[in-house]
């Protein structure tokens, strides 16, 4: 069962510029890069068929990209082979796991040079890792990142969309209003099965379909399963796979604290550095940087001594962890449960997936690390040229020391953000209450 994602329409959209360039999916395994393309190919109305080279399933495929690379012989092979024709602006060429071909990644350059207006994507899972290893067609492709479902995907997946519609944007005061307490109820027993079921779009068909979470959760075992055996494809070594395996594990457990290399797994730090690397290039981890930086880019203050894990998906975050579909449901507030491991992990994925304030699809955390006098901003955001400081808090409020802190010592930026479990929006002097579930948008 296909579910319609937003990336739909950016594909919709890429399909009909007329000075699209050819388009390369990146992401982690299982995010739904080849249904995504699939659908585009078969629903969208833009095409009389769709020409699926997949590189994994048929290997010997890649001896096509073997000698030239001219765009008109390719396709040629490529009709005799497929048996079917290949015709501009006509058929959408959609070349699955390239990373097993590195050849037709350079292919691409010279379909754009050579055959402009065929439609070609490509996709391909742990591609980061064989993009050095191919003549990269630099300025002749363009990209588009594939994450898990967003909360409001998953929201219009299980039938809750009208609901998903009232959930009011952070950035848009004026335009926020309070939930009933029943439509806040609601969006909070929402959270509760996201942070349970997460975005990996197999787990949210399977809930829609069979409303189990013991089945939900066999999909995650599966997937986390994959992810494991993937290990030897990109870490060489017996040390480095075994130390690679712990990290990933390690970094769930993780998520939402400061971490060192030396203290994330009991081994060697460069092997362990080398394995966070390695699963940020697999995207099953983004690591959120600590940076002082008090104008943009962020990136130009960020240092690389303190970390903090954001997991590919809370569902999978949560299994990973170890952590059963019953003990969950029993938590009478799971965002506040797990030292609000999940509250942050929660922000942190739809910042990223939502790609609304990270910087380069890098996410990045304020530091002050003073003798007596240290201090942590949960995430700093980027948006329309401004920086905006967002504390996620699990429980009550408090003081938010270093939300004022923040503001006090960075006079050119005006407004902080609270998330937490609430209903109502509120401004208190600088600092603008909302509810966690609030799109961040």
């Amino acid at each position: 069962m296909y579910i319609s994602r937003i990336i739909d329409e950016n594909l919709k959209d890429w399909a009909m510029r007329p000075n699209r360039l050819p388009l390369i999916m990146r992401g982690a395994r299982q995010v739904g890069k080849t249904a995504a393309v699939m659908a585009l190919g078969r629903t969208s109305g833009l095409f009389d068929n769709v020409v699926k080279v997949d590189f994994e399933e048929e290997p010997g495929l890649a001896r096509i990209f073997a000698g030239s690379l001219k765009a008109e012989q390719l396709v040629r092979d490529l009709e005799a082979v497929t048996g079917q024709p290949i015709r501009a602006g006509k058929t959408l060429l959609f070349f699955d796991e390239i990373q097993e071909c590195p050849r037709a990644i350079s292919s691409l350059r010279y379909f754009r040079e050579q055959m402009p207006q065929l439609h070609v994507v490509a996709a391909g899972s742990l591609l980061e890792f064989v993009l050095g290893e191919a003549s990269m067609p630099v300025g002749r492709v363009e990209y588009i990142y594939v994450r898990p479902m967003s909360f409001g995907e998953f929201l219009r997946a299980t039938g809750r969309g009208l609901l998903d519609s009232r959930r009011p944007h952070i950035m848009s005061w004026s335009e926020a209003i309070s939930l009933s307490p029943i439509e806040a109820e609601g969006l909070d027993s929402a959270l509760k099965e996201y942070s349970i079921v997460g975005g990996m779009p197999e787990a949210v068909s399977t809930y829609v379909t069979t409303k189990s979470l013991i089945e939900t959760s066999s999909v995650h075992d599966r997937l986390l399963r994959s992810f494991r055996d993937d290990i030897p494809k990109y870490a060489q070594g017996d040390l480095q796979r075994a130390n690679l395996a712990q990290s990933m594990l390690a970094l769930a457990a993780s998520v939402g604290q400061q971490i060192t290399y030396t203290k994330l797994v009991d081994d060697d730090a460069k092997r362990t550095k080398l394995s966070v690397h390695l699963l940020e290039q697999a995207m099953i981890v983004t690591i959120a940087r600590a940076t002082s930086a008090g104008g943009l880019p962020l990136g130009a203050g960020a240092s690389s001594k303190y970390l903090k894990p954001i997991y590919l998906d809370v569902g999978l975050m949560q299994r990973a962890c170890g952590r059963s579909p019953g003990q969950l449901i029993e938590s009478k507030n799971l965002p506040a449960d797990f030292r609000g491991q999940i509250a942050e992990q929660f922000v942190g994925q739809e910042l990223l997936v939502q790609r609304s304030g990270s910087e380069n699809d890098q996410l990045f955390f304020w530091q002050r690390a003073e003798r007596g006098s240290t201090a942590e901003i949960d995430f700093l955001i980027s948006n329309e040229g401004q920086i905006f400081p967002i504390e996620v808090k699990s429980g009550p409020s408090g003081r938010l020391r270093s939300l004022h802190l923040f503001l006090d010592s960075h006079p050119n930026i005006s407004i902080g953000y609270c998330l937490q479990q609430r209903v109502s929006f509120e401004q208190v002097g600088q600092i603008r209450f909302a509810p966690i579930w609030s799109r961040l948008t």
